[in-house]
């Protein structure tokens, strides 16, 4: 398995698809057009837009990091006095791959074109798709009402209600209440009136004890 290796192998070893993509990329930055099969220009444009960022750099260590994959020094020289400066305010896609639509005699490979942008080139941008809408069925009113639980408008009225009631309530047993404190004080202030002499309850005699046996 290929767990996270990137790249293309090419059907070639390791030391071959190194010096081969090198080479690409040398004539890419000297003839800034070349045409190859599609994977490989797929390969190429990697290590190309790499290198061109190493070189917008400009420093020492950037020329060695690209000198070791560039070994022509006119073409090093083009790659940072020409090619790195045209695209310093670009932040990445110098590259652009044209398919031909053509195929290689021999093998059947596609074939496209690898090249560089120029200065004020805009590169190809993918087209937007729009996505893909749905749009709802309409349900039997039946089963919508089944499906759907009693909404929070026909539970408004009832509890409106509920809170009427209540606050109507209150305002009378407070009333009840500030009123019971008044009528026990006028109970209380009202003179008593004096009870007939008839009225008077005889007291009530003790019983006679039982005689005891001498």
């Amino acid at each position: 398995m290929r767990h996270r290796r990137d790249g293309r192998k090419l059907g070639i070893t390791a030391e071959h698809r190194k010096a081969m993509l090198a080479n690409m990329v040398g004539s890419l930055f000297k003839h800034e057009r070349i045409e190859t099969t599609t994977p490989k220009a797929k390969e190429a444009r990697r290590l190309a837009e790499k290198l061109i960022t190493h070189a917008r750099r400009g420093d020492l260590a950037s020329r060695r990091h690209v000198a070791r994959t560039i070994q022509d020094v006119e073409v090093l020289r083009k790659l940072f006095a020409e090619i790195a400066p045209r695209y310093v305010d670009r932040p990445g896609g110098y590259t652009r791959i044209i398919r031909l639509g053509t195929v290689r005699v021999g093998d059947g490979g596609s074939k496209s074109i690898l090249e560089l942008l120029k200065k004020d080139e805009e590169g190809r941008k993918k087209k937007k798709t729009s996505r893909k809408t749905y749009h709802k069925l309409d349900m039997p009113a039946a089963i919508a009402a089944k499906e759907k639980p009693a909404p929070a408008a026909e539970a408004a009225p009832e509890a409106a209600a509920d809170a009427a009631s209540a606050e109507a309530a209150a305002p009378a047993e407070g009333a009840a209440q500030s009123e019971a404190p008044k009528a026990e004080a006028a109970h209380a202030a009202k003179p008593k009136a004096p009870k007939a002499e008839g009225e008077k309850k005889a007291k009530a005699k003790p019983a006679d004890k039982p005689k005891g046996k001498k």
